[in-house]
C-alpha cells in the first residue's frame, strides 16, 4: 500500500510538471496600443459648459511596430457607461462632447482598441467650477468698472488701483488655456501687450508707484485666499499674511512663452506684475515669492515673459 501511494504521488507530480510546461508554452504577450492624444482638453470649465474633445490618432503606435487591421475608440466619463464606440477610426467621427452639468471633478477617458492588442487610453481630468464661489478670501467688493468689467479697487497716493489682476481684454493668455479662470487669476501679458492692455483712462504703474503702495513687506500685499478650498499661498513660517494694503496679491504665477509645453509656471508660488519702465528689451516688474517676506524686483523680456497686470488711474 505504501509503495502504491508513493508511485501514485510521483505519477501525479509528473503530470503536474508536464501540464505546467505546456501551460507556459501557451502564454503569449499581446502588443499594446499607445500614443493617443486629446485635443481641446482644459483642466477648468464652468459648471454647465459643454466641451467637445477630439481624439488625435495620427500618433497612435503599437509596442511591436505592427499595424492593426482596424482600430476603434470608445469613451467613458468617470465610472459611467462606456459610450460612442467607433469601430474604424479611419472613417468615423473622432469627437465626443461632454456636458459638465454640476460642480465637481470629472475624468474623461478615450480608449483605443484593436483585435489582438491591449487597449491604449488617454485621460483628461476636468474640474467644473462655479466662478462666483471658486475663489474666496479677497478683500473688498468689485466697485469700479474698467473696460466694461467689474474690479475691486483701492486708492493710494492720488491713484485708483485695480485690486485684482487685469482680465477683460482680447490680448493676453490664461492659465492652462482655461478661460473660465481669467476673471479669478487675471490674464498674462507680455510687456508689449501690457502697455496697450489697460482700459481707457487706465495705465501701467511706474516702479516708483508700485514701491510707494507696496513698501517692502510681501505679507502686507498677499491675500489669504483660497481656490477650490485650497490656499493660494500655502503656509510658510517666513511670511505673515495680513493684506493690510488691500492689494489682494494671489499666487497666479507667470508664463514663459519660449516653451509652449512649460508655459505656465509658478502657480501657488509667485505673483508678478509689470511696471511701465523698460529699456533695451527688458522691462521692470515687481513680484512676490512664497518663501520670501520681501517684495522683489526683477527685469524680464518684453516679448517672451508674460506676467499679471494691475492698472491705475488718476483720481
Amino acid at each position: 500500500m505504501r509503495f502504491n501511494l508513493l508511485c501514485t504521488g510521483l505519477a501525479f507530480a509528473a503530470i503536474l510538471s508536464i501540464g505546467g510546461c505546456k501551460k507556459d508554452e501557451d502564454i503569449t504577450t499581446k502588443p499594446s496600443l499607445s500614443g493617443l492624444y486629446l485635443e481641446s482638453s482644459v483642466p477648468y470649465v464652468a459648471a454647465g459648459d459643454k466641451i467637445t474633445f477630439k481624439a488625435i490618432v495620427s500618433s497612435l503606435t503599437t509596442s511591436d511596430g505592427t499595424t492593426p487591421g482596424s482600430v476603434g475608440l470608445f469613451w467613458q466619463v468617470n465610472s459611467g457607461q462606456r459610450d460612442t464606440t467607433t469601430t474604424d477610426i479611419k472613417n468615423q467621427e473622432l469627437s465626443y462632447t461632454v456636458e459638465f452639468s454640476e460642480v465637481g471633478s470629472y475624468t474623461v477617458t478615450c480608449y483605443a482598441f484593436a483585435t489582438d492588442y491591449y487597449n491604449g487610453s488617454v485621460t483628461s481630468n476636468v474640474e467644473a467650477i462655479d466662478p462666483e464661489t471658486a475663489l474666496t478670501g479677497l478683500e473688498g467688493d468689485p466697485d469700479v468698472v474698467a473696460g466694461g468689467n467689474p474690479y475691486r479697487s483701492i486708492t493710494s497716493g492720488g491713484l485708483c488701483w485695480m485690486a485684482q489682476n487685469l482680465y477683460g481684454t482680447e490680448s493676453g493668455t490664461v492659465l492652462l488655456k482655461s478661460e473660465v479662470v481669467a476673471p479669478l487669476f487675471g490674464r498674462y501679458y507680455t510687456w508689449n501687450e501690457a502697455k496697450e492692455a489697460c482700459p481707457d483712462g487706465w495705465r501701467l504703474p511706474t516702479p516708483e508707484e508700485f514701491d510707494a503702495l507696496l513698501g517692502t513687506s510681501a505679507g502686507d500685499a498677499m491675500a489669504n485666499a483660497q481656490f477650490l478650498k485650497k490656499d493660494m499661498w500655502p503656509y510658510r513660517t517666513e511670511v505673515t499674511i495680513t493684506n493690510s494694503t488691500g492689494f489682494n496679491a494671489i499666487a497666479a504665477g507667470y508664463q514663459d512663452l519660449t516653451s509652449e509645453s512649460y508655459a505656465d509656471q509658478g502657480f501657488g508660488e509667485y505673483a508678478c506684475w509689470w511696471t511701465s519702465s523698460q529699456a533695451d528689451g527688458l522691462a521692470e516688474y515687481r513680484y512676490i515669492y512664497l518663501e520670501n517676506p520681501v517684495i522683489q524686483k526683477g527685469k524680464g523680456s518684453i516679448s517672451s515673459l508674460a506676467l499679471s497686470v494691475r492698472c491705475v488711474k488718476e483720481i
